[in-house]
């Protein structure tokens, strides 16, 4: 029941509330995204991506900051490497709460705490862009989201298109135990096709991975085929730089 709650309450959200933005491209833009962010995704994905002179976005929970579990465990140094080359840090809720099950002012509250907490510890820098845990969304949050963030990725599967909702980013799962590669690959054709813009997103990126995230390897098949086509891969903020300096051309 509760995930059929879930879905109802995410569907509504959807449907009563959008803002929207024309994603026309002269050419498909990738981006890589990590949710939580689990340290292997700042020690390898960040690393990987660094490597082939790609930037990421990782949406942080700063409750598991210097947390007691060690897969997700990630460190103040950890954040300032990421941006000293120049990678995106965005936000999730501070404790990692399901937006759907949670009331209203409790969410909002969770939610400011994470950006407060940031920049507190970085001073100077801004995160503008935010991801919903367990892509759980209601009307009332993804309203104050929209006053308040500059985009909220989803995890609904697809290419971002033609007329998109800001507020509900769609998204491609990097699960190594779900999506082969070739699947992957697939969708990069669909994507170079249409012209559309790519998210993909994962969770930790380690040599034996959660059912949410993928190998090393995987990882940098996915990044290695994206320089072998030459594709843009660009941040979650820069990409929008780009859907907006075309909306009036």
């Amino acid at each position: 029941m509760t995930k059929y709650i879930k879905y109802i309450k995410r569907k509504w959200a959807n449907v009563s509330f959008a803002r929207h933005i024309t994603v026309r491209l002269d050419r498909c833009v990738v981006t890589f995204t990590f949710d939580d962010v689990p340290v292997s995704a700042f020690e390898n994905g960040r690393a990987i991506l660094t490597r082939y002179g790609f930037m990421g976005t990782f949406y942080l929970a700063l409750s598991f900051m210097d947390g007691r579990e060690a897969e997700n465990r990630f460190t103040l140094q950890d954040m300032k490497k990421a941006l000293i080359e120049q990678h995106e840090l965005a936000c999730h809720t501070r404790g990692h709460i399901d937006l759907s099950q949670t009331r209203f002012e409790d969410s909002v509250r969770d939610i400011e705490q994470n950006q407060e907490q940031l920049m507190d510890l970085l001073p100077g820098n801004r995160f503008k862009n935010f991801s919903y845990p367990f892509g759980a969304q209601t009307r009332a949050v993804k309203k104050y989201l929209s006053e308040h963030y500059r985009s909220a990725r989803g995890i609904g599967h697809g290419l971002n298109v033609g007329e998109t909702d800001l507020y509900n980013l769609k998204t491609v799962k990097l699960y190594e135990n779900r999506m082969p590669l070739e699947e992957i690959f697939r969708l990069m054709d669909e994507a170079a096709e249409q012209r559309a813009w790519l998210v993909f997103y994962t969770h930790d990126v380690a040599d034996e991975p959660s059912e949410y995230g993928c190998s090393p390897a995987y990882f940098e098949a996915v990044v290695a085929e994206c320089a072998r086509r030459q594709l843009d891969v660009l941040t979650v903020d820069k990409a929008l730089d780009l859907i907006e300096s075309k909306q009036d051309v």
